[in-house]
């Protein structure tokens, strides 16, 4: 999945699961998720200072640490972790 500029009214709107790149420095992207209040809270992923290898070994070894990333009961993260983001959008596992 590409990632493209956010719109002007990003902010506002604050639109939920839909991935842009990230205005913070040494980040990738940044989306919308939703918070445990019923909120919005914005997350941020993917290190931009890492020149990323995509090979296929490389995605199948990346794939295989990140799947490995347990939320503290135990699960696998959903869409409001950074880690699911990254794993979907820059890695495509």
């Amino acid at each position: 999945m590409k990632l493209t500029a956010a719109p002007a009214n990003f902010k506002e709107k604050k639109p939920l699961y839909k991935p842009y790149k990230s205005t913070k420095a040494g980040k990738k992207g940044m989306t919308y998720v939703k918070s445990g209040q019923g909120g919005k809270r914005l997350i941020h992923f993917g290190d931009s200072n890492y020149k990323h290898n995509y090979s296929a070994e490389a995605r199948k070894s990346y794939c295989a640490r990140s799947g490995g990333i347990k939320d503290k009961s135990g699960k696998l993260p959903g869409k409001d972790s950074a880690n699911y983001w990254s794993r979907k959008v820059l890695w495509n596992c």
